[in-house]
């Protein structure tokens, strides 16, 4: 697979379906799974963000697509779809799940300025627009329920959904629109690989090789994922029980 180039990249109907269906599972397990997590949980623990600090995200999600792939492997009717091409797919589809898929971005960002007019004093709020934030007895309708999704006043707050769905989409297009324009510099001529895709790219080839004697990077790959493992065991631990740091001692 390491040899494997990456077809031209035909998006096709059958294609776009597999991947909104796919987007649409990981995302809402992902919500689900990160939802159910008590807190601290929900910001250390949670499979979306495996490092949630701003700048540095290492988004979870396309890590474990990368064992559901390794398992796949394993299975000859499967093996012959994983080409490099839906691989690379898959860790696209992944990846944006996972951005929608943790604690941090885009919900809390999202939620707010709908709520904003009820715990934001009048003086202040007054200046935002209500397409911005919906008026306060929409918001008071979200927190405390209204017992039927067509008693939800959304001619009120579909203007304040509207505005956050073409804010996310404009930012997407600057960001699509800025690394087409470095992207031939930093791809095509220098062939710098993006530090995330190559961690993604070596996890593939690790769950792919592992079961290989004869795979240089066996060892490395067994001894990484077993430190990794216990790091990520001893955290749960501590959040768990608030005695165990006390082993230490």
């Amino acid at each position: 697979m390491s040899s494997e180039r990456v077809e031209e990249l035909k998006i096709t109907i059958p294609t776009l379906t597999w991947v909104i269906i796919i987007t649409i599972v990981l995302t809402v397990m992902g919500n689900v799974f990160v939802c159910f997590l008590p807190f601290p949980f929900t910001c250390n623990m949670n499979a979306g963000d495996l490092i949630a600090t701003p700048g540095v995200d290492l988004l979870g999600i396309p890590f474990t697509v990368t064992l559901i792939i390794g398992a796949l492997m394993y299975i000859p009717s499967a093996r012959k779809y994983l080409t490099t091409t839906s691989l690379m797919l898959l860790y696209i589809v992944a990846l944006a799940s996972s951005a929608f898929a943790n604690q941090d971005s885009p919900w809390r960002e999202a939620f707010e300025p709908i709520l904003g007019r009820v715990g934001t004093p009048e003086d202040a709020i007054r200046y935002v627009p209500e397409f911005v934030s919906p008026p306060r007895e929409a918001a008071e309708a979200l927190i405390r329920g209204t017992g039927s999704i067509t008693a939800i006043p959304w001619g009120q707050l579909l203007p304040a959904i509207i505005w956050r769905f073409f804010s996310f989409a404009f930012f997407a297009g600057v960001s699509v629109g800025l690394i087409s324009i470095f992207r031939r510099q930093w791809i095509d001529v220098e062939k710098l690989a993006y530090p995330q895709v190559a961690i993604a790219y070596n996890a593939i080839i690790g769950v792919g090789e592992v079961r290989n004697p004869k795979w240089v990077g066996r060892e490395a790959f067994i001894l990484g994922f077993i430190i990794g493992l216990g790091l990520e065991l001893i955290r749960a631990c501590i959040a768990f029980f608030p005695w165990f740091p006390d082993i230490y001692s």
